[in-house]
């Protein structure tokens, strides 16, 4: 559930009623806002991994497809890995090293193509 639904049941319950009679820093307060930010924290640790494993079920689906697709285009195993390989540092984007690794991914590739002749 995201932050409206789960407020919106708290209001069909009562229950901010409630927490609006007491204060931020007395010491029901501060039970209820501890409570509800670590309930903040869990579950935005549970999104973080389900995004993380999407993003990695979805980059081994591309990777397999583009194995075949390159395979299909007659390239070699070593070509292939090659190629794969500046594919994935492509893909991933760091801001500190971005151009090291665009220049990493044309070396690969040109090696790839080197391989061919």
């Amino acid at each position: 559930m995201n932050r409206r639904q789960r407020r919106w049941q708290l209001r069909t319950a009562g229950m901010l009623r409630v927490k609006n009679m007491y204060g931020p820093f007395t010491e029901i307060g501060q039970l209820w806002y501890n409570k509800t930010r670590e309930e903040g924290n869990k579950l935005e640790a549970q999104m973080a991994q389900r995004m993380e494993k999407n993003r990695d079920e979805f980059f081994a689906q591309k990777d397999a497809s583009m194995r075949e697709g390159l395979k299909e285009f007659g390239y070699s195993n070593e070509q292939i890995e090659l190629m794969q390989e500046a594919w994935a540092i492509t893909v991933i984007k760091d801001k500190e090293t971005y151009r090291a690794d665009r220049k990493r991914a044309q070396e690969l590739l040109r090696q790839a193509r080197s391989l061919n002749k």
